[in-house]
């Protein structure tokens, strides 16, 4: 799922940014998966201190092949700990589409680390783990609503406040590069979110069935509402398509094996409609979140954790609670509780690591490392476009340092270029022809005109 969300924030990005996008996403793979060994699944799962507190229990997974009762009973521990951890590296992932183009590498990695260990891990304790007090209070979180989308939504919002706008800001431009890089990474985020919660049941039972069809049915439905709004509008939008089945996979996340899928195909519809009209008239905000990663987690997932009180059923999964449709409102204070829980604390820990390292190493790059683009800036390549004579389309290449190497001869400009030379070389001779073809007139008919008048060559019609 994170390379799949690097393809989808590639795609939408500007060219001179969109190798820094794919890096910002990637480079997760490495910091977090090294911090959650070391001790991020420790602080998330290990032997606790207490309810708000994981411990140094567990450091470096040092637990062999052991079974845990709570959280693998069919498979050993170490295999539950890789599952948790794609959990931990796609979340800060997620985040780095809402400071696009403007932030610099290295304290972005620093960031990256920092908040997977103060905010991730924390939150993941509260909600998921066997004696977290959130779990205990009776908020429900399936596979990531609070944990994963709000958090990163959120955070997202207050790295956006604390770097500014872009330089080049505008609010009803779009400097979408890819679209098929979107649409191969949208693709991609729907199969791998089947996985996302499905597997969250931690068994291949009945349970992960109902996750996967709620799952795919609202994705299905967030798609064909940002659709049908789309075309009643005027226009299809490819980039917008992509987002719908997000918003869907957003908002059912919380809830996937707690309702039936009926009500699956609502948390596609509500929140979608909602989160068309907020990213349709966001230009009137007064914050700058390039991929509206606000908009589309935060909010989403805000969105989703609320329907979850409402909706969820016992009949569905005896291991959750009912909802205040079915007889239990008091299940909606608390997912409003853990909602609440989740923005201040991520709000707090986004804050809390990003000013220092602003008035410290500096977090925002000059007006013109900005202009010129964090590939060329931070990587030292650029993400170029080619075309190819008698092709129909284009060629993508990735090349260094051009002051170091000799320009590639464009031979379609040059074969333009001769053609043109061509064209001008006919027509001159065309001209020519005509004059000549113009003065050669019968005697008997011009001799008596040459006396009176001089003929005018530029009045006859010519044949070019």
């Amino acid at each position: 799922m994170t390379p799949a969300l690097a393809f989808f924030y590639g795609g939408l990005v500007h060219t001179k940014n969109i190798l820094n996008q794919l890096f910002l996403s990637f480079v997760c793979m490495g910091i977090v998966f090294t911090q959650w060994v070391l001790i991020g699944f420790t602080f998330a799962f290990g032997p606790p201190v207490s309810r708000g507190f994981g411990s140094f229990g567990d450091a470096v997974l040092r637990f062999g092949s052991r079974m845990d009762p709570f959280y693998s009973p069919t498979y050993p521990l170490l295999t539950y700990a890789a599952y948790q951890g794609t959990f931990a590296i796609i979340t800060p992932a997620i985040i780095s589409g809402a400071i696009v183009g403007r932030m610099k590498v290295i304290p972005y990695m620093i960031f990256i680390f920092l908040w997977t260990t103060g905010c991730y891990d924390a939150l993941a304790h509260w909600v998921w783990s066997e004696n977290g007090w959130l779990k205990h209070l009776g908020t429900l979180d399936f596979a990531g609503g609070t944990v994963v989308h709000i958090s990163s939504g959120v955070s997202g919002f207050v790295a956006s406040l604390i770097l500014g706008k872009r330089i080049d800001y505008k609010p009803h431009a779009s400097v979408a590069n890819n679209l098929p890089f979107t649409v191969l990474g949208c693709c991609l985020l729907w199969v791998g979110w089947i996985g996302f919660n499905a597997g969250s049941a931690n068994a291949a039972n009945a349970l992960a069935s109902l996750a996967l069809v709620n799952t795919v049915g609202a994705a299905a439905a967030g798609l064909i509402t940002w659709v049908v709004i789309d075309a009643l509008r005027g226009q299809v939008s490819v980039s917008g398509a992509c987002v719908g089945p997000v918003v869907g996979l957003v908002a059912i996340t919380p809830a996937a094996g707690f309702v039936e899928p009926g009500w699956a195909i609502l948390f596609g519809v509500v929140p979608t409609i909602i989160i068309y009209f907020i990213v349709l008239y966001k230009h009137h905000m007064r914050f700058d979140d390039t991929l509206d990663v606000a908009i589309v987690h935060g909010i989403g997932g805000i969105i989703g954790a609320f329907m979850t009180g409402l909706f969820a059923q016992l009949d569905a999964n005896p291991g959750g609670a009912n909802g205040a449709f079915y007889g239990h409102p008091v299940q909606l204070w608390y997912q409003i509780a853990g909602i609440l829980t989740t923005v201040g604390f991520a709000a707090a820990c986004t804050a809390g690591i990003l000013i220092p390292l602003k008035y410290t190493i500096g977090i925002r790059l000059s007006a013109d490392e900005e202009m010129r683009g964090l590939d060329w800036i931070a990587h030292g390549e650029k993400w170029e476009v080619h075309e190819k004579p008698n092709r129909g389309g284009t060629s993508t290449t990735v090349v260094g340092n051009k002051s170091e190497r000799p320009p590639l001869p464009n031979t379609y400009a040059r074969s333009r270029s001769n053609n043109k030379r061509r064209s001008l070389v006919r027509l001159r001779s065309d001209i020519s022809q005509s004059r000549y073809n113009a003065t050669r007139v019968q005697p008997q008919q011009q001799q008596p005109q040459r006396n009176n008048q001089q003929l005018n060559v530029k009045d006859l019609p010519l044949s070019v």
